[in-house]
């Protein structure tokens, strides 16, 4: 259909996009017996319950309840609509789509390419500036000083942006770009004063280019080789810039994350570069000190184990602070770590080394009570009931705020070893007011379990055996359907694929029904993209998690098919037994006998 993308194209996009490996890019999975488990990405939680099979090819999280297919899983995560979801999994898949004919799409579509574009060449442009002119020899000695070698330059696409004021300008003007273009991208300003017309906004800065986890230019970020202020500069907000929801090195740290199942979280640009070139690669920076929530999202597709080594002024001890209790809630394992004598990461390194900063972060790195207490007993006297008091007092509501209660009991432990008193008064003060209202998930299996028992077939009543062993029967026909075409195509001759009341599953059949006479592939992952009812998609999510055991199944075909039939009979006895108090009551004989021949029969 015109503007629509193909039927067949969607189930091409479908079958090269493995649901595991999918996630995988965006949750961190271990294997659990046949299927992979992690934390679900859409509500916070400590213990996993979101599970992915490969099999079936969906997910399921058993806290939330959300679940579906791959495209499922993408457009809930990306918070992106359905042909949108099977694009990035095309492009992910190197499969062509035909360009759908929707103007504002494709005009949205053609703004982002061309801003991607725009990008590479400026950070091409800045890298050829500090590379072969003249201007950038300052810049260059910078980064020689800073014990940056050419490898890692080139490796970290570090460019200088010269200190004139449309250099930049002038070079995408001739690239056949309009200034007004390059304005929305951050690159040039307008002039507020005087003649009317833009210039560069980075100006004889040493030039840090941000990318995305997938590797694209986003955005850019520049340093002063002077004591101008900003010291540093990024890019604003454009169509590919968000820095709430990047991570500077994500895309080059990613793997190493998963390897070492630990990121260690730094504040500036070279700290990250020093780290990365010494040899150091789980490291990223938040971009500012105010760490986000989607950049904790973004973390948690690698690890839960994260380091904070922000600096130790003011405005980083409040980051840190601020960004542990973020993490905590999203369900990582934050330490923290002082460098010692002040220093940042990237100063460290360059004076004692890489193995002494890995020492570092192995031995020092503490929990935020921890960390607290340390600040605390510099600021006031521990000698003095009134100087304890007050170190508890700025400790205890760290302590509070964790929801592990294993870690919570340790801290307090910890906390009444420093300062000599008894454990059962430390934790008569953090028990005096309750934790945060942070995490509302302590009530997560009753009310799980509270939703999915809200599947009474009597409204106001209670189910009969009978209805009840049909009601039975009746699902797990359904799941073993779901599992395999010929289970269909058997329960199909026997009883049709009509044999249940119920709307839901009745949407279900009817669909299988079809794959199967169009000679599609029977994949059950495919009806989350054809089904309409919400009702049916949450009872499908379900029916697909439903363990089938292997031995006796076609016993348990046979029986099910039995009750199902049975219950059917059972039906037509009553309303025959029923229709002939009627006929008594209207005294037709006639019609009696009748009813009472079709009754023996059935008996």
């Amino acid at each position: 259909m015109k503007g629509l993308i193909p039927e067949e194209v969607i189930d091409e996009v479908r079958a090269s996009s493995d649901i595991v490996n999918v996630v995988s890019d965006y949750v961190r999975l271990r294997k659990q017996g046949t299927n992979y488990v992690g934390l679900c990405p859409f509500h916070n939680e400590k213990t996993p319950s979101f599970m992915v099979s490969g099999d079936k090819q969906i997910f399921r999280c058993f806290g939330c309840g959300e679940g579906g297919n791959v495209f499922s899983f993408i457009m809930k995560f990306d918070k992106l609509s359905f042909p949108e979801a099977v694009r990035l999994l095309a492009n992910r898949a190197g499969i062509t789509i035909p360009e759908e004919d929707d103007p504002a799409k494709n005009a949205r579509m053609k703004e982002v390419n061309e801003a991607f574009e725009i990008n590479e060449l400026v950070k091409d442009f800045y890298q050829y500036i500090l590379i072969n002119h003249q201007v950038a020899g300052e810049a260059r000695s910078y980064l020689k000083k800073r014990g940056l070698t050419g490898e890692t330059i080139d490796k970290f696409q570090i460019g200088f942006a010269p200190p004139s004021w449309d250099s930049l300008l002038k070079f995408l003007n001739k690239k056949g770009f309009a200034p007004e273009k390059l304005e929305k991208l951050g690159l040039v300003l307008a002039r507020s004063k005087g003649k009317p017309g833009f210039y560069d906004r980075f100006r004889n800065r040493v030039m840090f280019p941000i990318w995305d986890i997938r590797g694209k230019v986003v955005g850019f970020g520049g340093r002063v080789l002077d004591d101008s202020v900003p010291k540093y500069l990024n890019s604003p907000e454009t169509v590919l810039f968000n820095k709430s929801h990047l991570l500077y090195g994500i895309n080059k740290a990613a793997e190493s994350i998963r390897r070492n199942d630990q990121v260690i979280i730094v504040e500036g640009y070279l700290d990250v570069i020093t780290c990365h070139q010494s040899g150091i690669s789980n490291v990223v920076a938040s971009l500012g000190t105010a760490f986000t929530r989607e950049q904790g999202k973004l973390l948690l597709r690698y690890s839960q184990e994260v380091v904070m080594a922000y600096d130790a002024d003011a405005a980083g001890i409040h980051a840190t602070m601020r960004g542990w209790q973020l993490l905590d809630d999203l369900g990582c394992r934050v330490r923290i770590v002082s460098i010692p004598d002040g220093k940042d990461p990237d100063e460290f390194i360059r004076v004692h080394g890489a193995e002494e900063f890995t020492r570092v972060i192995r031995q020092n790195a503490q929990s935020l009570s921890e960390f607290n207490t340390d600040r605390a007993m510099e600021k006031y006297d521990m000698a003095t009931l009134e100087g304890k008091f007050k170190i508890a007092s700025e400790v205890i509501p760290s302590i509070k705020n964790i929801s592990n209660e294993i870690e919570k009991n340790e801290a307090i432990m910890k906390l009444a070893q420093r300062l000599h008193l008894s454990p059962e008064a430390v934790r008569a003060e953090v028990e005096k007011t309750p934790r945060g209202s942070r995490n509302s998930w302590s009530n997560r299996d009753k009310i799980t379990a509270s939703r999915n028992n809200n599947d009474n077939r009597v409204p106001g009543g209670v189910a009969s055996k009978e209805e009840d062993a049909r009601s039975r029967a009746e699902e797990s026909l359904l799941v073993l359907m779901l599992s395999d075409s010929n289970i269909f195509l058997k329960v199909k001759e026997e009883i049709g694929v009509h044999f249940s009341s119920r709307q839901e599953y009745l949407n279900i059949t009817n669909l299988l029904n079809e794959i199967l006479e169009n000679e599609l592939d029977y994949q059950p992952a495919v009806l989350f993209d054809r089904l309409q009812d919400e009702s049916t998609t949450e009872i499908l999510k379900r029916l697909l998690l439903v363990e089938i055991p292997e031995e006796n199944r076609d016993q348990v075909i046979d029986d099910c098919i039995r009750t199902v039939k049975e219950d059917e009979i059972r039906k037509k006895r009553e309303e025959l037994l029923r229709r002939m108090e009627e006929a008594d009551k209207a005294r037709d004989q006639e019609l009696r006998k009748q009813l009472l021949l079709e009754y023996t029969r059935l008996i």
